[in-house]
């Protein structure tokens, strides 16, 4: 006979489920904000190179400048903060994927 251990509603278990999923839910949340921000960033400068007030050069030169000198430590960066997501979390990833779709 199979026994299943059922997980007792202490509050270090409830503590452990329900951060992640706030953690999760608030990242979710704000990787929809950024999107939404691009897109708009990106509709207006599509917007000004159609009308001819920007060229694509001017736009893609100080992107191209900016990964250049910066691109390695900001990919260091991003690393070191990833490691402090628990992305391994179903929980995490719950609230995560409710903060985006909500």
């Amino acid at each position: 006979m199979v026994t299943i251990a059922v997980p007792d509603l202490s509050t270090a278990f409830l503590v452990a489920a329900i951060v992640p999923l706030i953690l999760g839910f608030l990242v979710g949340t704000v990787i929809k904000q950024a999107l939404k921000i691009g897109a708009v960033i990106a509709i207006i400068v599509l917007l000004l190179i159609f009308v001819g007030v920007l060229t694509p050069s001017q736009v893609l030169q100080p992107i191209y400048s900016a990964f250049k000198g910066s691109g390695p430590q900001a990919l260091t960066e991003a690393k070191r903060l990833s490691s402090y997501l628990p992305y391994s979390s179903i929980t995490f990833l719950i609230g995560l994927a409710v903060g985006f779709y909500r």
